[in-house]
């Protein structure tokens, strides 16, 4: 009998010992440049091996939650300006931490002009390594989203949209289709976007303003097969730039780094389009991609490594319209997508089911969902990107912005 209350208490100790080291924590916390302690803003922060992350908000700031295991699990901190840092959690001596991170010694290669076939056929490496380098099954990822319609001519913001998304896409090579998107959480201010009747007729009957999805569906990386046949050029610059038939392209810059080299291809179709590509010289992986119609819209893709895969990490749009009441009156829509917790393990998520999933062509104002105010209060990474104090002033013409959320709460 003794023997027995013995095992039973040192496995009790065990237990004990083992939720101890793994259980929720928060950590807290400030990044800035270690040369001349600048704030480092939409860092991505996240547990080492694990799909826990978030990003830091304009001020530099972040807070993490999660099932952290002190004795294991190490703090990842990166951004695309500076060196990588891993710290051990056992290391970190307080809940509000100050992380350094130093610069990276981007240094511009020599002046390379590359011939024509050079320059394919590095493209011609880009295209033949998406399957290796991009996703090749089924994952999961949750993301901010947030959407703001702007004024040009009174420069006011006249609209917001915030969501927290699960995202369920497929191997690069799966059609756009599959791209699903369960919409978590919901909150909208009141529209103060005085739009022409004739734009809200044309969006109605012929084009889909869900933003969200056209975001997505404009990742390079993403829709390359699928419209590799159909020679679209809008959505397929990879392989125009690779052809390099109907515009130019040429070699920027060669961008060294200690561990790694980049090079930066500019493709202009005339005057008034062009194409930025940022490629990782050692795997042809598209790390940053940008997109430019002058005057009309501006497109940024970024990406990061998981592991073996490089996932998405950072989306943003912006749309110049003609929509407004006044002839001469042009709307900016700013969208912008932020990616974290990336889960590749199918056996760790569920499938997103039919009912579950957003309507591709009803724009996301539209959608009735009931605002949960302890869940915002409570976001990881919408604490860490706070909403702009313009906007905010902006809108709160009549109400506060949280009385908005409320009331446009499952409208």
């Amino acid at each position: 009998m003794t023997q027995k209350l013995l095992s039973l208490l040192v496995f009790l100790i065990i237990i004990n010992q083992a939720c101890f080291s793994q259980k929720r924590q928060i950590i807290k916390g400030n990044i800035t440049c270690l040369c001349d302690s600048a704030t480092i803003p939409y860092a991505h922060i996240g547990i080492w091996g694990k799909g826990i992350g978030t990003i830091s908000n304009i001020n530099g700031d972040f807070e993490l939650k999660g099932q952290l295991n002190l004795e294991k699990d190490s703090l990842m901190v990166s951004h695309i300006e500076y060196e990588k840092k891993l710290i051990p959690l056992n290391k970190l001596v307080s809940d509000t931490i100050h992380i350094q991170l130093k610069k990276s010694e981007y240094q511009l290669g020599e002046v390379i002009v590359l011939p024509d076939e050079k320059i394919n056929e590095i493209f011609k490496h880009v295209i033949k390594n998406l399957k290796i380098n991009y996703p090749d099954k089924l994952y999961q990822c949750e993301a901010f989203y947030r959407e703001v319609q702007y004024e040009l001519k009174s420069k006011t913001n006249t609209r917001l949209i915030e969501a927290a998304i699960n995202i369920q896409d497929g191997k690069i090579t799966s059609p756009r289709s599959k791209i699903k998107c369960s919409v978590l959480q919901l909150r909208k201010s009141k529209n103060y976007t005085q739009e022409h009747w004739g734009s809200i007729l044309m969006s109605k009957l012929f084009i889909n303003y869900n933003q969200l999805y056209y975001l997505l569906r404009g990742n390079p990386t993403r829709c390359y097969k699928e419209l590799l046949s159909k020679g679209d050029l809008y959505c397929n610059p990879i392989q125009w730039a690779s052809e390099n038939k109907k515009g130019t392209l040429s070699l920027k810059c060669l961008i060294k780094k200690k561990d790694q080299e980049i090079y930066v291809f500019q493709y202009d179709l005339g005057p008034e389009l062009s194409f930025n590509f940022y490629i990782n010289k050692s795997d042809y992986a598209i790390l940053q991609f940008d997109h430019e119609l002058k005057n009309i819209q501006k497109q940024s893709y970024y990406f990061t490594k998981i592991d073996d895969k490089y996932f998405p990490s950072f989306f943003k749009s912006e749309n110049i319209q003609s929509v407004l009441k006044d002839s001469k009156g042009l709307r900016m829509t700013i969208s912008s997508l932020s990616f974290v917790n990336h889960n590749p393990n199918r056996k760790n998520f569920k499938r997103l089911r039919s009912k579950h999933v957003a309507i591709k062509d009803l724009e996301l104002y539209d959608l009735k969902m009931e605002y949960d105010e302890n869940f915002w209060s409570n976001y990881n990474i919408l604490l860490d990107e706070p909403i702009d104090p313009k906007i905010i002033s902006d809108l709160e013409q009549n109400k506060s912005i949280k009385t908005q959320f409320k009331e446009n709460s499952n409208l």
